[in-house]
């Protein structure tokens, strides 16, 4: 018999849009509304170009101390953001949530090797070299992705 009910998350697909913008909060955190839907997409196998590690995420699992296996769990778990929320709040001290914000922000490319480096990932810095800030860069790479007229070029990058 096949299961035909719908996804719980059918806005997980990350082949048919972005995640949301790594400035979205929860719980008074940034990036992590973000860090859910590429979790969620990875567990519906719908992550498309993206990745969560190493990256923007791999930090935030870092600074609040838990592991991207735990938190992945805890996604599948979840029925909505919130008991996310809920399971992240039990776990982290919300205090350094406002510090974990700013050194999130702040990231940026280091210098020209590190350019060099992330350019196969991001091939809109081709076009846009001056993005160093990666909030800056995520916002624009994810209309940049979507953009039929880049899917040659999106087709060549390395996983996001």
């Amino acid at each position: 018999m096949t299961d035909t009910r719908p996804p719980a998350f059918p806005d997980a697909d990350l082949r048919a849009h972005p995640p949301r913008s790594p400035r979205a909060m929860l719980a008074g955190l940034a990036f992590l509304p973000r860090t859910i839907d590429k979790t969620r997409a990875k567990l519906h196998g719908t992550l498309g170009s993206y990745k969560i590690t190493p990256g923007l995420s791999a930090y935030l699992f870092d600074w609040l101390g838990i592991t991207e296996e735990a938190f992945t769990e805890a996604v599948r778990r979840a029925a909505t953001d919130d008991e996310v929320a809920v399971w992240m709040l039990a776990r982290c001290d919300p205090g350094i949530f406002a510090s974990i914000n700013e050194r999130l922000s702040m990231r940026g490319i280091r210098d020209e090797e590190h350019f060099r480096e992330v350019l196969p990932r991001y091939p809109l810095l081709r076009d846009r070299p001056e993005l160093r800030n990666w909030f800056e860069i995520l916002e624009a790479d994810d209309i940049w992705l979507f953009d039929p007229a880049n899917a040659p070029k999106a087709g060549e990058a390395l996983p996001r």
